[in-house]
């Protein structure tokens, strides 16, 4: 929702003339605010990243194993025939499908995730709550603290487990996924740092607000 943040009463307003204290808010006080609530389990980005990082981890492995054998072994020959001979292949395929296996179920312990949004002139900021309980907090390798647990208007408890601020000016580059309802931006090191869930009837005013403010970026639309 575009709303107008007033710095001298700190609240927001539905218009452009503050509802509090009556004056006129600049244009610079633009900014959307929404909640977003969603499952990790069924978040694409999530399993994508997870899956390739655990290939990548059994590859590592593997070579390192054959590199070892190419080295150290008096017969090279036996470095050769070790991906066939030794049945490493077939371990290495039971071991990438109980780390799949082991993340899903991580991820389905997880639970649903409450995400608020905030769009201003000076970067991006989410905070991540769920409705807190000693599994769902194990399985994301946090501590469950209930002194850290609070209530929402409707009276329902919730903990803030993840907060992320992400200036414009420290995105490098943007990616526009209309199809998934997602805007991903990405900082120099060349990682997904944060992505931005938005709403299909509010997601063109999301996307033209955050073009407004990264003009000179790189983008990918799809």
């Amino acid at each position: 929702m575009l709303v107008y943040y007033c710095k001298k009463c700190k609240a927001n307003s539905a218009s452009p003339v503050c509802e509090h204290c009556g004056a006129q808010i600049n244009p610079q006080g633009q900014r959307f605010i929404w909640r977003y609530v969603r499952t990790p389990l069924g978040d694409t980005p999530t399993l994508v990243g997870a899956f390739k990082l655990i290939a990548l981890t059994v590859t590592c492995l593997v070579l390192f194993l054959f590199l070892g054998e190419l080295i150290f072994s008096t017969d090279k020959r036996s470095a050769l025939t070790m991906l066939s001979g030794s049945g490493i292949l077939p371990w290495a395929l039971i071991l990438f499908a109980a780390c799949v296996t082991a993340v899903l179920i991580v991820l389905a312990l997880q639970g649903r995730e409450e995400m608020h949004f905030v769009l201003e002139s000076r970067g991006a900021f989410v905070q991540t709550w769920i409705a807190p309980s000693r599994i769902k907090c194990l399985a994301r390798f946090i501590s469950y603290e209930p002194y850290s647990i609070t209530r929402d208007a409707e009276g329902n408890e919730r903990m803030l487990v993840n907060q992320t601020n992400l200036q414009w000016q420290d995105v490098s580059r943007y990616e526009v996924r209309r199809h998934a309802g997602r805007i991903d931006l990405y900082r120099p090191s060349g990682f997904r740092f944060m992505s931005i869930y938005a709403e299909r009837e509010e997601m063109g005013a999301v996307e033209e607000y955050c073009k407004r403010h990264m003009k000179h970026l790189a983008q990918r639309s799809q």
